[in-house]
């Protein structure tokens, strides 16, 4: 008998627009921190954790894990979890990686340890507890890049080189893409389709390879019959959440690209879908070669582990998201030529026990302990109103 995989999405996508006036205090976007070190060159330990990068600081004596978000343009820390010795600032307006906005507030963290540095007066905003990402204690975002600081991430052998030193990585080699900053953080162009061209955000916050904004996509169909035959399935339904709320419940296009091109490299046999936030090129690139950053000629240096101009990518994409709806899990999304759907799984079942144990909560869910590999039997709610059950291997 065949089985599907469960799978999950929690997606932390954070972008922070710049606020104009209104009736709270404006904040303006700030990169104005310190380090203790000057002429400095700091290898400092990745951790790979549910397919996003964390990084280890000190505060006040105490090791924390914080999230490595270049999809993210300043801090954020949340609000059960606020350090001692904050500064109040003001507020700020937000916006999510699902076009979600709204108002926060914003504060200079207490100085913390990074790796030998000390950084002093680092400014966060803060945000109601993600679902999915109740063990990270703040996020670091592309502010740490935009005041002038450069950097590798080399996933492979698990390190953050970072650098005030302008020129350290000038001369490496790599595909150089220019990036422009919206929202203050990173956008390249990428090629998902021959002749064709995508602005998608650098977003280490996005766990995934690559996801693009369907406005682009249909832009592209329009244009190209090579397009629609990349696309494996069309449906409606949700995919992804962040702070501010889900998605819009729209039509998502799952695809196969043939290539997926920056630059003069190609990645090929790409899984993909749509989302109506921006066009991401996630974490997951890290898997095929470290990425430079250089601040200052606002470029982005991707190095294929390889060393060639092509790799295969024939990365797994999830087929099947679940969402929060009036707090309970439901699929947003499934698609139809997936094994889940082939043992019965549709877009809009509420998971109501797993084994027998009642699922009361989003939290419940995504914090049952999976095991991969085994059995686990799901009581489900369809949307017009029938209980089943159904066996699937985690």
């Amino acid at each position: 008998m065949k089985w599907a995989k469960i799978e999950r999405i929690a997606l932390l996508c954070l972008l922070l627009s710049q606020a104009t006036p209104t009736w709270s205090q404006k904040y303006r976007y700030e990169t104005g921190f310190t380090l203790s070190q000057h002429n400095f060159c700091d290898t400092i330990p990745l951790l790979l954790d549910n397919g996003r990068l964390f990084l280890t600081v000190t505060i006040d004596g105490k090791k924390q894990k914080v999230l490595l978000d270049t999809g993210s343009s300043q801090g954020v820390i949340f609000a059960d979890r606020l350090p001692e010795g904050l500064t109040h600032l003001g507020t700020v307006l937000a916006r999510d990686g699902n076009g979600h906005t709204d108002s926060v507030q914003v504060v200079q963290m207490p100085r913390f340890q990074l790796g030998s540095n000390t950084i002093d007066g680092y400014v966060a905003t803060v945000h109601k507890p993600p679902v999915a990402s109740k063990n990270d204690h703040f996020i670091v975002g592309f502010d740490l890049f935009n005041s002038g600081l450069s950097a590798k991430i080399d996933l492979q052998n698990r390190r953050l080189i970072l650098t005030d030193k302008p020129e350290m990585f000038a001369n490496e080699s790599g595909q150089r893409l220019k990036y422009k900053l919206k929202w203050f953080v990173p956008y390249v162009i990428v090629s998902p389709f021959k002749r064709h061209a995508d602005e998608t955000a650098f977003d280490t916050g996005y766990a995934g390879l690559y996801t693009m904004n369907k406005e682009h996509f249909d832009r592209h169909a329009y244009k190209s019959k090579n397009v629609g035959s990349q696309v494996e399935a069309v449906v409606q339904g949700q995919s992804t959440f962040s702070l501010f709320g889900v998605e819009q419940y729209a039509e998502v296009a799952f695809m196969h690209l043939d290539r997926l091109q920056l630059a003069d490299f190609n990645l090929l046999n790409v899984k993909a879908r749509t989302t109506y936030g921006s066009s991401k090129l996630g974490c997951e690139l890290l898997n095929y070669g470290a990425v430079i950053i250089l601040p200052k000629r606002r470029q982005i240096v991707f190095q294929p582990y390889n060393g060639a101009e092509s790799m295969e990518a024939n990365n797994r994409l999830k087929q099947m998201a679940f969402v929060p709806s009036n707090n309970r899990p439901m699929i947003g999304i499934i698609n139809p030529m997936s094994e889940p759907y082939k043992l019965g799984f549709r877009q809009g079942d509420v998971v109501l026990a797993i084994d027998g144990k009642p699922i009361n909560s989003f939290q419940a869910f995504v914090d049952y302990p999976f095991v991969d590999g085994q059995i686990y039997t799901f009581s489900l709610l369809s949307a017009d109103g029938q209980q089943k059950q159904i066996r699937s291997v985690r």
